[in-house]
């Protein structure tokens, strides 16, 4: 099912990275006791996954839920059903001229709706989303977290620029971007209230490759972004991490 508020994924990745975020926002949310109660929604459900990540998701959903259970949180995970139908009243009426507003709006009355039917200390609305990242000699950088380029040591001689693109760009001088994944979490109170968002980079959705024809270079998409456990579960802390959150549940 698509999510009614289309195309909102340029929206929160401009939202997400100006937004104030803090430990005290926790503090608020359960100030004497450990956060346990924890409300998951689906993967992307607020906002429409990339294209290039369709379908690709499970293994950074997995990786979020074994960040709560090392942390021993009680997680209730909103069957899709339950939360499609949450979702919808949300976005009811709303106005979508002010395409970041209407997503914290939505977000926002789903906690509250979501309160009137279950007990919960936070609910969180998980997101896969496309970053540019920072790419340098062999390493791109971007929320976060840093990553060898794959098969950077054939691009190392020739050097690359460019925007990261599903599509591919053509790659010329030293340095550049290349598309990743990162995930983005908005974490709300009951009352509606945000307590948290973040970023966390995953992993290099592209790789480098050479036209052997005019010796030039563009971008693919990687056949398995998703493939190391290890870089999951470090994009997953870092989303958890930024404002401390992380050692509250």
């Amino acid at each position: 099912m698509k999510t009614p508020l289309p195309a909102l994924t340029a929206v929160l990745l401009l939202a997400a990275c100006a937004a104030p975020s803090g430990p005290a926002g926790l503090e608020a949310a359960a100030p004497e006791a450990r956060v346990r109660r924890i409300a998951v929604v689906p993967l992307n459900l607020s906002v429409r996954a990339p294209a290039e990540l369709a379908g690709k998701g499970e293994p950074v959903w997995q990786a979020l839920l074994a960040h709560f259970e090392s942390r021993d949180a009680q997680v209730e995970v909103l069957s899709t059903i339950t939360a499609e139908r949450l979702w919808l009243d949300a976005v009811l009426g709303l106005d979508l001229s002010d395409r970041e507003a209407a997503l914290k709006e939505a977000q926002a009355r789903f906690a509250r709706g979501l309160a009137e039917s279950k007990t919960f200390d936070l609910v969180v609305f998980p997101s896969v989303v496309l970053r540019p990242a920072k790419m340098r000699d062999r390493f791109a950088a971007w929320d976060g977290v840093r990553r060898e380029v794959p098969r950077a040591w054939d691009v190392i001689a020739t050097g690359l620029s460019g925007a990261a693109s599903s599509e591919g760009v053509q790659v010329r001088g030293l340095g550049g971007r290349i598309a990743a994944a990162s995930l983005h979490v908005s974490v709300l109170r009951p009352d509606g209230s945000e307590a948290h968002q973040g970023l966390g980079g995953l992993d290099l959705v592209q790789q480098p490759r050479r036209d052997d024809l005019d010796r030039s270079w563009t971008f693919e998409p990687r056949p398995d972004p998703f493939g190391d456990p290890k870089h999951l579960r470090e994009g997953v802390d870092r989303a958890f991490a930024v404002s401390g959150i992380a050692s509250r549940f």
